[in-house]
């Protein structure tokens, strides 16, 4: 019973982490104070289409593993860096 309860445990923290990387890479895609090129756009595009289907296989799949969920937390925690900075760098 336990186990069950440790790899449910995963499975949310990885889907609402990868969820969190989609939603942070379709806001720094379409940011209009963010310079990035065509290329990096699409860069941008392709991590939130990836993220998104990582976070889908999970809520399918109703499991994750620790080092799926490791991945998911790191990459959501570089989101949320990248989104403190931006938000405390000052306009001009």
């Amino acid at each position: 019973m336990d186990a069950n309860i440790y790899i449910t445990l995963w499975a949310v923290l990885a889907f609402v982490c990868w969820l969190m990387v989609a939603g942070g890479a379709a806001l720094a895609g379409f940011a209009r104070s963010i310079n990035d090129t065509a290329l990096e756009r699409i860069g941008l595009a392709a991590v939130c289409l990836t993220a998104t289907g990582a976070a889908c296989r999970i809520f399918v799949a109703g499991w994750a593993s620790a080092g799926d969920a490791a991945l998911a937390a790191s990459a959501a925690f570089y989101v949320a860096a990248v989104a403190v900075k931006h938000i405390r760098m000052p306009k001009q």
